[in-house]
């Protein structure tokens, strides 16, 4: 079996010269350094952190008893560095290469049997999650290519510029990008239920954008269909006193009881506090209808696709900062959305200072839903996500359609090229039936070999 660890490193010339002193096994020692690149291909929001990579204690001594001795032999001999920062159930040590070894990598096999077994193993999560979503599932076959030839260079160029942009992590961008590539050649797929929010996980999920352009199915073109601002798109349903009511007959509206068990566990430990939220949705619901509510101008904004422009307007207006584009204004929401409440008399949470300046009631339901846990907005925000795109929107193609090819990336449905009208408005459809209200579509198709180095 292939892993990958950094091109400057000979480990058998490191561990004939500095013998570790512990019984140990060369292939545990390729195996943990293969995670520093292979956990950031599946999770691609870790490539910006410097190169830092969260390690699950757990999981590792699941396959190697005694890693705590690799990991201290990596570090004394300065391959590895960690943050050694652990906080029971919220953080894993994180891990990354000291600069020496912060480099292009090089693939060398494993042999260890029971390494590689426990490796092979974890496909048992694989199928459970095919069997929930065998209409999506099957469409990972060999059929689903990659120009791997264009693919590399494009991501040789694009790691050359980082360089030249001095980027912080243009090795290990560019080594689980290249790792993600590979396993499209060689039909390597995973597919996984993440068990906290229900989000499906694939090959295609993490794979950079660019890098889609080179994928086709059948040797045809793919394009997707995202919601677009989907995050404040859903949150309008949490200012709706209907979701935390009982679910009335008839009704197919997303309901807190279906979509978070745990709700009077997790986010809100008691009936009187749900009451609390639903009475600041009907108290504010009961003015004179004239648009005057923040909770109607903040959800006629969302449904007309003018939030993120009438926030960037308020911030030059009241800070003479004029937003450079739309991702800066994003990031400001998502710093509203998922920042913890304790954030809010910094300096730094000026965006949530002004969010409640302008939608006070809407920030008062967040920070209701936020009150015992900083996650609870966005795993309640991408459970909805998850259940509309995966239970609703791809169950209905994959019986109305069993013959088209289709992926779902989170918020978007994958699709052949001249299906894209179809998926729209099965999504639009879906979607007002569960969240009452119909989003704004986006469709972007991916062109094999257009994908350039700016």
């Amino acid at each position: 079996m292939k892993q990958h660890i950094p091109e400057s490193l000979d480990i058998d010339e490191l561990l004939f010269e500095k013998p570790p002193a512990f019984k140990y096994h060369r292939d545990n020692f390729i195996y943990i350094l293969n995670l520093i690149t292979e956990i950031p291909s599946r999770n691609k929001d870790l490539l910006g952190e410097n190169g830092w990579v969260p390690i699950n204690a757990h999981t590792l001594q699941s396959r190697i008893r005694d890693y705590d001795k690799y990991l201290d032999y990596l570090i004394e001999n300065k391959i590895l560095e960690t943050d050694n920062q652990y906080i029971p159930g919220e953080k894993s040590k994180e891990y990354r290469f000291t600069k020496e070894f912060r480099v292009v990598n090089k693939a060398v096999e494993i042999e260890k049997y029971t390494l590689i077994k426990s490796i092979l193993g974890n496909g048992y999560h694989r199928l459970g999650s095919e069997k929930k979503y065998p209409y999506l599932a099957k469409w990972f076959n060999p059929d689903l290519n990659i120009d791997y030839s264009s693919a590399t260079d494009y991501l040789y160029q694009e790691y050359e510029m980082n360089i030249m942009l001095e980027d912080e992590n243009p090795d290990g961008k560019y080594n689980a990008s290249m790792l993600n590539a590979e396993k499209f050649r060689d039909h390597e797929f995973y597919f996984h239920v993440d068990g906290t929010v229900n989000r499906l996980h694939t090959n295609l999920t993490n794979s950079k954008s660019g890098l889609r352009n080179f994928i086709t199915y059948g040797g045809s073109g793919l394009v997707s269909v995202d919601i677009k601002n989907s995050q404040p798109w859903i949150s309008t349903l949490l200012l709706d006193p209907r979701f935390y009511e009982k679910p009335k007959i008839g009704s197919f509206l997303f309901n807190i009881k279906d979509i978070y068990p745990k709700y009077t566990q997790d986010i809100f430990q008691s009936s009187q506090e749900m009451d609390s939220t639903i009475m600041i949705v009907n108290n504010e619901l009961s003015l004179d209808g004239k648009g005057k509510g923040d909770i109607r101008t903040y959800t006629d904004k969302v449904l007309d696709g003018t939030l993120y422009d009438y926030i960037a307007g308020e911030v030059e207006r009241t800070r003479g900062y004029v937003m450079p584009n739309r991702k800066a204004v994003k990031k400001m929401i998502f710093t509203v959305f998922f920042s913890a409440n304790q954030f809010f008399p910094q300096l730094e949470a000026w965006p949530k200072q002004m969010f409640n300046d302008l939608y006070p009631t809407v920030y008062d339901v967040f920070k209701s839903i936020k009150r015992h846990g900083q996650a609870n907005l966005a795993i309640l925000l991408q459970r909805m996500e998850s259940k509309l795109m995966l239970d609703h929107v791809a169950k209905r193609i994959g019986k109305e359609c069993p013959g088209m090819p289709m992926f779902t990336i989170h918020d978007s449905i994958v699709c052949p090229f001249g299906e894209q009208e179809y998926v729209s408005r099965i999504i639009q459809e879906e979607a007002f039936q569960c969240i009452g209200s119909i989003p704004m579509v986006k469709v972007e198709s991916w062109l094999q070999g257009k994908s350039k180095v700016a």
